[in-house]
């Protein structure tokens, strides 16, 4: 086994931790880029950016058991038990409104044959 290997095991695993953590506390955990760069950096694993950070994701957790996700700014949510309140959710199909509208509005459509 190569020393990189057991780095970027360790990485996953400090993560792994914190996600425990917050699964205890019953709350969901996103960490800033910043603090995820001060928590890997004693494993030199010469990361900077956030591609960096979705290419150790997929290394260490490609299944995501750890890291829920992980956006365009390097800030990392991590999969926990309670879901993240900033995490978007599918947007609604629309209201009852709208949808009567766009019934209306699609049968007085004529095709331009």
């Amino acid at each position: 086994m190569k020393l990189y290997e057991v780095d970027l095991g360790s990485a996953r695993d400090v993560l792994a931790v914190l996600q425990g953590q917050a699964n205890k506390a019953g709350q969901s955990s996103t960490l800033p880029f910043a603090v995820i760069m001060k928590l890997i950096r004693p494993y030199g694993l010469g990361i900077s950016t956030p591609d960096g950070l979705i290419a150790l994701k997929n290394a260490v957790d490609p299944a995501g058991d750890v890291i829920d996700t992980i956006d365009d700014n390097g800030n990392v949510t991590l999969k926990t038990s309670v879901q993240n309140p900033k995490q978007q959710e599918p947007a609604p199909s629309g209201s009852p409104e709208l949808n009567a509208m766009a019934s209306r509005n699609a049968k007085k459509l004529k095709p331009d044959i």
